[in-house]
């Protein structure tokens, strides 16, 4: 159970990071072409309108988890990831989605009994939320997300908590989750006006983490172990037991040794805008400002799209965890 759950909870916060990242600045026409077109000035805050609508691709977004006895690699991909401008009132920015995520992950822990090692695999994974984003600095304010009754198939290769059948060794359970994002601080990786040759920090903030996750196999395996704690043969450990049937992730972040407030450091000179180049994407080609994000990545901002067109490289230094992740837009309507 401790396993599947912070692989669970490594999924959802990638959610929130995908989404803080895709800030789009400066509000300028733009149509998908093959046509190069201009970035030659420095781009300012954009105003946004509903309707207004980027679809990305992410083609591999790698997680990796390591705390002395955990070990857990998650991949991830999305066919098309749409964000969609709903409300435009007061000051921030309503954003929707809707998608798709497929991924894989694998989990090497030791507990005080002995090993624990699975797999967890989930394809075309329905899921949905809102994002907030601040209009005057388009940093990202609070992200909720939620899926129902998604198909995760689970493959317990070692546990040391009960003898398991074969047949069991392989379990498909359907999961319903919503989780909440709060930001102390809008969250941002782009500064305005943006030009060529600039430097700035990212700055620190702490990010709060609220949800509850439900499956009638979580109700089940609470069922079976009281019925087992009756007889004396209580087979999950007291402290996750207790958070059954119905998990709550602030509890359960507690009981895993940590808290649900996580907090983003502030680097001096984490961003560099260094130049414009020719990007090709599914959506055209756009001159592009280059930023180096923290010497391991690098995002492409086209203001005639009004965003993010492209996000590839190492984030772990500004993002912990990310070691990879490969985003490019498919789609816009910005106009």
């Amino acid at each position: 159970m401790k396993t599947k759950l912070i692989g669970m909870l490594i999924c959802v916060m990638l959610m929130t990071t995908l989404l803080a990242v895709a800030k789009p600045p400066q509000k300028i026409e733009s149509k998908s072409s093959t046509e190069t077109m201009s970035a030659a000035y420095d781009a300012d805050v954009p105003v946004w309108e509903i309707g207004d609508k980027w679809t990305y691709k992410i083609d591999n977004i790698s997680i990796l988890y390591q705390q002395e006895d955990k070990l857990i690699h998650l991949y991830l991909s999305i066919a098309e990831l749409p964000l969609t401008v709903i409300n435009t009132t007061g000051d921030v920015y309503t954003l929707e989605f809707q998608t798709s995520l497929s991924g894989k992950c694998t989990v090497n822990a030791n507990s005080d009994n002995g090993p624990v090692n699975l797999t967890i695999t989930f394809l075309n994974l329905p899921i949905s939320g809102n994002v907030l984003i601040e209009k005057s600095t388009l940093g990202i304010k609070e992200v909720s997300a939620v899926f129902v009754k998604g198909k995760f198939l689970v493959d317990i290769i070692n546990q040391p908590f009960i003898t398991l059948p074969r047949f069991l060794q392989k379990i498909s359970a359907r999961i319903t989750m919503n989780v909440t994002t709060t930001f102390d601080t809008p969250f941002s990786l782009l500064t305005f006006p943006l030009s060529t040759g600039i430097f700035w920090n990212l700055n620190s903030t702490n990010f709060t983490m609220n949800g509850k996750i439900q499956s009638n196999l979580l109700t089940l395996l609470n069922f079976l172990n009281n019925i087992a704690k009756q007889f004396g043969y209580e087979f999950l450990p007291e402290k996750f037991s207790a958070l059954l049937p119905s998990i709550d992730i602030k509890e359960a972040l507690i009981a895993l040794g940590t808290d649900n407030v996580f907090k983003i450091p502030a680097i001096p000179f984490a961003f560099i805008c260094y130049n414009t180049e020719d990007i090709t994407i599914p959506a055209g080609t756009y001159e592009a400002y280059t930023i180096l994000i923290a010497g391991k990545a690098q995002c492409y901002y086209a203001p005639i799209v009004g965003n993010v067109i492209k996000i590839t490289g190492n984030f772990e230094e500004i993002i912990p965890y990310i070691t990879n992740i490969n985003m490019e837009l498919l789609y816009t309507n910005y106009s």
